[in-house]
Formats: structure tokens, C-alpha cells, sequence
């Protein structure tokens, strides 16, 4: 976290350990005093996680009122929340291009690999709050040039089925994004894409979108859901999450069977 542009985030991250070592503490010794992990406020320290309001409540209070007056609690309510996914996001563009493989399972929506220009722009006219929908797509699209590097990643994207039928900017829209969610399909030897019907009995389990990326036999995962999205490093965790893939992988269709489907979806629901 170093440079002259600090992200809210990063300011308060070394606003905590700034707050720390003039108090003369070691990590371990606020973690007790707060009832959390010495890993936890090592990650908050390194800007990894982003400590909840009541966690800043009882740092504030352990170094004394008047040398923050809440001031780290309001950081995290009117900037950080605001900044946090995209901060979020531009971290994780960063290990998705250092990977050799991507497994991504979605719930409601094409991948943000996959998406063409009028459906990102449909998804983030939903989520405007989070900054100007030119600029978000903008950089959807760039982040697009992994696909057609020299060395692409093998990217394996489970899909529930439930993406053919949510209307996500309109027919035309939808048509052009399935339709080139089948081109990638067929004319990318490194993309693979499965659907997961609604007849599968693992549909009990869709909670939230994730991607696991693998670097050279380690795993960092990317979570996301409404309030905020997460990467996580922590081993158990990945570890979670790729069985969960794995699980939902078994009672995927074959690539062959998933393309029909799109097309059949595109004929019966998406042309006038």
C-alpha cells in the first residue's frame, strides 16, 4: 500500500496499524482485546478485509475516543462502502490474469468474460450506485482481452439454466449475448460451458455466483452476492467452494447437450 493515491480502504488500513503501533501494541494483543483473530487484524492492517462497524467501535475504544472520535467507523460507512467492489474487482482482474484456470459457476447472469456490451450495460444500469455505467463497461470489455492473449487461461463456467429465461435488457439483447456465449463455446478450444438444468436436484444448493482461480497448484477464490463481493484466500475455503463446483459440475449437461439448449433457448424465447 504504498504511492501517493491510497484507496479508502488502504488509508484506513494504515490508519489501524498507524493507531496501533503509537499505542505500542502487537497484533496479538489487539486481537485479544477486540476478541478477534491476530490473522484477522493482520489482514485489516494489509487492507484484505475491511474490519464491520462494530469491530471499529471497539479499536476506537481500546485506543482512546479522542484520538479518532469515530472517524474510522465514518470512513467505512460514507466512502468505503461505496468504493469496496470495485476496489474489489480491480484486485481480482489481477490474480484472473495471472491464472492458468478459471472455474466459474453462475446463478442468474452471463460471466462478466462473456458478456457482451449491451448486457454488461443492462447489469450496471441495475447496479448504477456503484459509479458511472460507461466507465463499468468500459472496463467489462477490457478485461474482456484475457480471452484472446497468446496464453489464455482454461476458463470451465457452469451456468444454471435460469440464465436463458431472466430477461436482461430485452430480446434483442439477450439475443446477441447468447449468441455469442455459443460462439465462444464453439470457437474457443480453452472455453467450456455447461448448464445446469432446472431438473437438476443440485439447485437446492445455488446460493451465491463464485470463481476459482489456480495458480501452478494453489486456489484464490472470488464470492460474490448483493451487499458485497469477496476474494478468498483462506485454504478451507477454497476448499469449500471447489467441492461445491465439483458437486455442481457432476449434474452438469455435456458442452454439446448445453449448446443445443442456448440455441433452443434463443429460438423459443429470445426471436420475435
Amino acid at each position: 500500500m504504498t504511492g501517493n493515491h491510497r484507496t479508502p480502504r488502504e488509508f484506513l488500513a494504515m490508519e489501524l496499524k498507524r493507531a496501533r503501533e503509537k499505542a505500542g501494541m502487537k497484533p496479538d494483543e489487539v486481537a485479544k482485546a477486540v476478541y478477534v483473530s491476530e490473522g484477522l487484524i493482520r489482514s485489516w492492517e494489509k487492507g484484505r478485509r475491511v474490519p464491520q462497524p462494530d469491530h471499529l467501535d471497539a479499536v476506537e475504544n481500546l485506543f482512546g475516543t479522542d484520538a479518532f472520535s469515530g472517524i474510522l467507523r465514518r470512513l467505512r460507512e460514507e466512502l468505503i462502502n461505496a468504493a469496496l467492489p470495485l476496489e474489489w474487482m480491480r484486485e481480482w482482474r489481477q490474480i484472473e490474469e495471472g491464472a492458468s484456470s478459471l472455474l466459474s459457476f453462475e446463478t442468474n447472469v452471463v460471466p462478466g468474460l462473456f458478456q457482451t456490451e449491451g448486457y454488461a450495460a443492462a447489469v450496471f444500469e441495475m447496479c448504477k450506485h456503484l459509479g458511472d455505467v460507461g466507465e463499468m463497461t468500459a472496463a467489462r470489455l477490457e478485461r474482456q482481452q484475457l480471452l484472446t492473449r497468446d496464453d489464455p487461461p482454461t476458463i470451465v463456467v457452469l451456468l444454471s439454466e435460469t440464465i436463458l429465461m431472466n430477461n436482461i435488457g430485452g430480446p434483442a439483447i439477450m439475443r446477441a449475448q447468447l449468441d455469442h456465449l455459443v460462439r465462444l463455446a464453439d470457437e474457443r478450444e480453452n472455453v467450456f460451458v455447461h448448464l445446469i438444468p432446472f431438473t437438476a436436484g443440485v439447485c437446492a444448493g445455488f446460493i451465491a455466483p463464485f470463481v476459482i482461480a489456480s495458480f501452478d497448484g494453489s486456489e484464490v477464490a472470488y464470492a460474490d452476492h448483493q451487499l458485497k463481493a469477496e476474494i478468498v484466500e483462506e485454504a478451507e475455503n477454497v476448499a469449500i467452494l471447489r467441492r461445491m463446483f465439483e458437486r455442481f459440475r457432476a449434474h452438469a449437461l455435456s458442452q454439446p447437450d448445453s449448446i443445443a439448449m442456448i440455441r433452443k433457448a434463443i429460438e423459443e424465447r429470445w426471436t420475435p
